[in-house]
């Protein structure tokens, strides 16, 4: 204690310090430290004034190492967590794809020929001669050959390859193809499996569907991938389609829409899965002059002004009324433009008040955004046209072509 004191007195500390030292030295000899009272606290006080500040900093130092290292571990364990998850999510992929295909092989023995349970011949005395003679014979499905086995598989195949390497052309990296089912005559083929993958391409969830479909729109260069009676699985959950299914668990239908993106290359290997109009480009039945109608109509809508007009910009044609392959302007009461439309089709008809433009397999053009007409079809009332002006303007759809010599 001596020492310490001697210590403390020529580190230059004064008499109160030195004092708080030896009590603090002679509590160490003790093996004890007071533990409460006013000498205690002075006692502790004058230990923390005096303590080296290079003391302070190397506990503040392994302070800091231990969280660092209590980071670390808790980083690798995120780490291992993270991937386990992963793979758990890629293992329930790989698995309902391998249930897809056993649906897929399931739809082909279907088709073959399954025995029947023969029932006993009714007696010959309760038929009447004349209705067994009446009776038509139940038609017999006749089992695919195995050319015609072979030519519906190749078929699937190709339709497979077809969708999975236009997506890749358009450079669709949302979405992976993983099954896309066998053909139906309906115009459709499923049942198909979907990968959902994020910005890096990692997969985040998977989308099956009974049923995939085509709707294209030539003069807006839009093509829509249309999923039918389906849900998507991401992180764990499952999530149906709007509108009611016909299964429990799945719902109506999931568009996936391609702006920018011209049907015509699509059409051509999967045009089994387009409507018919999609198929067929702008037609013009010959009857009609196209820049005289475009002229007489333009005149009649800008008849009523005051919201607002609208501008027939452009016609492919007229076909049996109908015109095809259309882009309407939308102008404000100043002539700014607000919107564009374009359409496959266009049609024009009377109502109790005023006239109906109705156009459909199209999309709109508004602050640079592209978006397909809801349900596929964009409507346009006036109801302060006149039916009469617009029939003796000659406007396709409400007066009939004219004759030419």
């Amino acid at each position: 204690m001596a020492q310490l004191v001697e210590q403390e007195q020529a580190r230059g500390l004064g008499r109160p310090a030195v004092a708080a030292a030896a009590l603090l030295a002679l509590a160490l000899a003790c093996d004890r430290v007071p533990e409460g009272g006013p000498v205690a606290a002075s006692t502790a006080g004058a230990a923390a004034s005096s303590a080296p500040a290079d003391g302070n900093a190397g506990g503040e130092i392994d302070r800091l190492r231990a969280e660092l290292d209590a980071a670390h571990a808790r980083i690798a364990e995120l780490e291992s967590d993270g991937k386990r998850a992963a793979a758990e999510r890629i293992a329930r992929e790989e698995e309902w794809l391998r249930y897809s295909k056993a649906l897929t092989q399931l739809s082909t023995v279907a088709a073959k020929p399954i025995a029947e349970f023969q029932t006993m011949p009714a007696p010959q005395a309760a038929i009447a001669p004349d209705a067994a003679a009446s009776a038509p014979e139940p038609e017999k499905k006749s089992a695919p050959t195995p050319e015609e086995a072979a030519a519906a598989a190749e078929r699937d195949r190709q339709i497979f390859v077809s969708l999975s390497s236009l997506l890749a052309v358009e450079q669709v990296t949302s979405y992976d193809l993983l099954e896309s089912g066998t053909l139906s005559p309906e115009g459709f083929t499923g049942p198909v499996v979907l990968r959902a993958l994020d910005d890096r391409g990692r997969p985040i969830g998977t989308l099956a569907a009974d049923r995939l479909r085509l709707e294209g729109s030539r003069s807006a260069r839009t093509l829509s991938i249309v999923l039918e009676n389906g849900y998507e699985k991401r992180g764990g959950e499952t999530f149906r389609f709007e509108g009611s299914g016909t299964e429990p668990g799945r719902g109506g239908a999931r568009r996936i829409v391609l702006p920018d993106v011209d049907p015509g290359p699509w059409v051509e290997p999967l045009a089994a899965l387009f409507r018919e109009e999609d198929k067929a480009p702008p037609a013009d039945d010959g009857l009609w002059d196209l820049g005289a109608v475009r002229a007489s109509l333009n005149l009649l809508l800008r008849e009523d002004v005051e919201g607002g007009w609208w501008r027939l910009v452009g016609v492919g044609g007229v076909q049996a009324g109908t015109f095809r392959d259309v882009q309407l302007d939308q102008l404000d009461a100043n002539g700014r433009l607000e919107r564009k439309l374009f359409a496959d089709r266009m049609e024009i008809t009377e109502q109790e008040k005023g006239l109906k433009i109705e156009l459909s397999s199209g999309a709109q053009l508004r602050s640079e955004s592209k978006t397909p007409f809801l349900d596929g079809r964009y409507r346009i009332f006036l109801p302060r046209a006149s039916a009469e002006r617009w029939r003796a303007a000659g406007i396709p759809g409400l007066a009939a072509p004219p004759t030419r010599r």
